[in-house]
């Protein structure tokens, strides 16, 4: 019974041989097949990967983590007993259900590493059930009186902002305008080219009038497991904050991005809400190639007999779908998420909730419209000194989508609220310079809020500013197109590689030169010339497929010669 943790062992003491126990099986192998990306991703999600590869941050487009487990494993693991519920490749382990009776025999499975005990949730986001509200708000409520001519508005960072609204924002403007969003808009930056992940309890109400330009492109019931999503007003408010439209009414964030939507809290009060539903979800977002993940979700107190998590656990690594969050950012996902509302404490302890003590992911607390800080806003530092939350937005007050009608709209209080609104902002950075990587993404946002010059433990880097935040970008962006411009030649590894039958090779060039690019096998003999033309200076992606060719499986090279330049690159088909 080594295998068993102490958790386990406790419960099992309790429990009758009947009772089901939820748990996380740690597996032992992976497939020994060779996979290549396309089987595994979608050619976006590839694409948001090798942003990552070309910046160092990742060693290739797919890892050891992605790959999927040995079938065998998996169904020994099933024939002792356990339910799979989810399969959590990335943590290298598989979630469910088993019989009490039936653990002595998972343990004496071969394939298993090791077995621990899959706490149950009962809240969410809410540590203070009282200062995460949503109050309904009849239609009849007066829109602000607000016209297309110029608008003047004082922001709580304390700059007058004079504006040309060609938006009517509505009630909404509030909101957004204490981060400077409708200047964003006013440029033409509003999330297109986009794709964003929401994380929630579920999806109704959209019919609504504010959603009739919302391009819905996946979505997924992981607490059923099943394509159509449960319905809840939490997830239908946090909508309508970042993707809503209505003129007059209210206007979303980034209401020009596309969306997928994931069901992975079960609401129902009393109902155990397993952690391991966001960690699938992110491997589900990942897969579609979600630019962004925005979470109004986060896990701190279990139902008893479970332990809750102390403040020591929000260390970064503990928490199961903190894992996960840092295994998204890491494959170029800007993973933003609730700080939590369990308030203020005195240091050294924290009220954060996982994953927003992930590192790379940005936390958001909660403001009121004049900038001060909401008495529930969750406070840092984590357990292993780092300053979370990382910025603020509006979270009191919040005016978004309702669940009662096609054109009723609510009030909300929480965290939950302000996570949207810094989401939406990360998405109109990434609209205007889809290069950014998620720690770019998150520095901007530090760099350029209201307290950058000395963040704290209760208000991070302070209140997100986007239109200071995208001066900063084209600013990353012009240094980057100078640095890009004055470089000198490079042939990149292809990708994916291995590769079967087609991959892409890119190369730089400084200047405009004669460019020949061809393929040759092992014994130096030429199987296909790709370039064979003079090009400007610029980067260049060429695709090859060995099935023109009829190519066998084996060793291939690729040589780019450009002016005086060659260099010559190994990569690897197999069939």
């Amino acid at each position: 019974m080594q295998k068993l943790s102490p958790a386990v062992l406790r419960r099992i003491e309790q429990a009758k041989d009947s009772e089901r126990l939820k748990v996380i099986v740690q597996i032992k192998r992976k497939s020994a097949r060779v996979y290549h990306p396309e089987e595994l991703l979608s050619a976006r999600a590839i694409q948001r990967r090798m942003k990552m590869v070309r910046s160092g941050a990742l060693p290739s487009v797919i890892t050891e983590e992605d790959m999927p487990f040995d079938e065998t494993d998996l169904q020994e693991v099933a024939k002792r007993g356990l339910k799979i519920r989810h399969t959590l490749k990335w943590l290298g382990a598989v979630s469910g259900e088993i019989q009490a009776r039936d653990l002595p025999a998972l343990v004496a499975c071969d394939a298993v590493r090791a077995i621990d005990e899959l706490p149950q949730h009962k809240k969410t986001d809410r540590s203070n059930l009282d200062d995460d509200r949503i109050f309904e708000s009849p239609r009849a409520v007066p829109a602000l009186e607000l016209s297309r001519a110029q608008k003047s508005e004082t922001g709580a960072i304390g700059t007058k902002l004079t504006q040309t609204n060609t938006i009517d924002y509505g009630q909404s403007l509030a909101q957004l305008a204490l981060c400077n969003i409708p200047e964003v808009h006013q440029l033409g930056i509003t999330g297109r080219g986009v794709l964003i992940a929401n994380f929630d309890a579920g999806f109704g109400n959209l019919t609504h009038e504010a959603f009739r330009t919302l391009r819905v492109v996946a979505r997924y019931d992981f607490v059923a497991n099943r394509s159509e999503l449960g319905v809840h007003s939490h997830g239908t408010a946090t909508m309508g904050v970042i993707a809503g439209y209505q003129s007059g009414r209210l206007i979303g964030v980034a209401y020009d991005a596309q969306y997928a939507l994931a069901r992975t809290e079960d609401a129902r009060s009393e109902t155990p809400i397993e952690e391991d539903n966001w960690a699938a979800a992110a491997q589900w977002a990942d897969s579609l190639g979600a630019d962004i993940i925005t979470s109004s979700l986060g896990y701190l107190d279990f139902d008893p007999p479970f332990p809750s998590y102390r403040w020591q656990d929000m260390d970064g690594r503990t928490a199961i779908s903190t894992r996960a969050a840092a295994r998204a950012a890491r494959l170029g996902i800007v993973v933003v998420n609730s700080a939590g509302n369990a308030g203020f404490v005195a240091a050294p302890a924290n009220t954060l909730s996982a994953p927003a003590d992930a590192d790379s992911i940005i936390s958001v607390g909660a403001v009121n419209s004049t900038g001060v800080r909401a008495p529930f806003s969750s406070v840092g530092l984590t357990a292993d000194g780092r300053i979370k939350p990382d910025v603020m937005a509006v979270g009191v007050g919040v005016f978004t989508t309702g669940l009662a009608t096609p054109s009723s709209y609510v009030v909300a209080n929480g965290t939950s609220f302000s996570c949207p609104i810094v989401a939406g902002v990360a998405a109109l950075l990434l609209s205007a310079n889809p290069a950014l990587t998620p720690v770019q993404v998150r520095d901007i946002l530090r760099q350029t809020a209201s307290q950058s010059h000395a963040p704290n433990r209760e208000m991070g880097w302070g209140i997100v500013n986007a239109r200071a935040a995208l001066e900063r970008v084209r600013q990353v962006l012009s240094i980057e197109t100078s640095s890009k411009a004055g470089k000198a030649f490079e042939l990149y590894q292809n990708y994916p590689n291995p590769f079967n039958p087609t991959t892409v090779i890119a190369y730089q060039l400084p200047v405009a030169s004669e460019v020949s690019l061809k393929v040759f096998d092992a014994l130096g003999r030429e199987v296909a010339t790709l370039v064979r033309a003079r090009q400007d200076a610029g980067r260049y992606s060429v695709p090859f497929s060995a099935a023109t060719s009829r190519l066998a499986s084996g060793i291939y090279f690729y040589r780019l010669q450009a002016g005086t330049f060659s260099e010559t690159k190994k990569m690897l088909l197999v069939k």
